[in-house]
């Protein structure tokens, strides 16, 4: 095992320690009950030097960009999720809520510093609302095997200050998390 697997496999078991789930195709829960609630989560914490050059590193690998290192990095993550209120409503309706979080992580970034990144997962349901869209990124499975590991929620977000701070969070409706996130300093 080279070096740089090894330390990705040493950081994987210290930073992300939450069990990843199968994609079970049961019953989707599409209200907004004790079942969804339950279903959010959040993470945060302060990265080491290293840790936070080496996570950083990989995702700029992964998303095939640069970015400056003065920038937050904010990934919006779509997954396939036993609890996800989008599931249920129409495809137009669908599309709006998809444009709004687009429109409305793009503010935020520019707001405070940040660049957004869109990105799913192969086993997303309802995959043809995303994968057409130049805003979105498909995973090589990279987020969905070292970020995003539970499979509770359809949606989740991850930010990563400059400073090594980081916010994980599953869940819809998280840009109010987002952006006081984003503001403290």
């Amino acid at each position: 095992m080279n070096i740089n697997k090894f330390h990705l496999l040493i950081f994987s078991l210290l930073f992300f320690s939450c069990s990843a789930q199968k994609n079970k195709m049961g019953k989707i829960n599409t209200k907004i009950n004790k079942e969804y609630i339950a279903s959010r989560k959040k993470s945060v914490g302060k990265l080491n030097l290293d840790e936070y050059k080496k996570i950083r590193e990989l995702i700029i690998d992964e998303l095939k960009t640069e970015i400056p290192s003065n920038k937050s990095i904010l990934v919006n993550f779509y997954q396939f999720g036993s609890n996800c209120f989008e599931y249920g409503i129409t495809k137009k309706d669908a599309m709006t809520v998809i444009d709004n979080s687009i429109r409305i992580s793009s503010r935020m970034s520019k707001e405070n510093n940040a660049i957004d990144f869109f990105v799913y997962s192969e086993n997303v349901l309802n995959k043809e609302r995303v994968e057409n869209r130049k805003n979105f990124i498909l995973d090589s499975g990279f987020f969905a095997e070292n970020i995003f590991t539970l499979q509770e929620n359809c949606r989740a977000f991850f930010i990563l200050k400059p400073n090594g701070e980081f916010l994980k969070y599953y869940g819809s409706d998280y840009y109010s998390e987002v952006e006081k996130f984003l503001k403290e300093k």
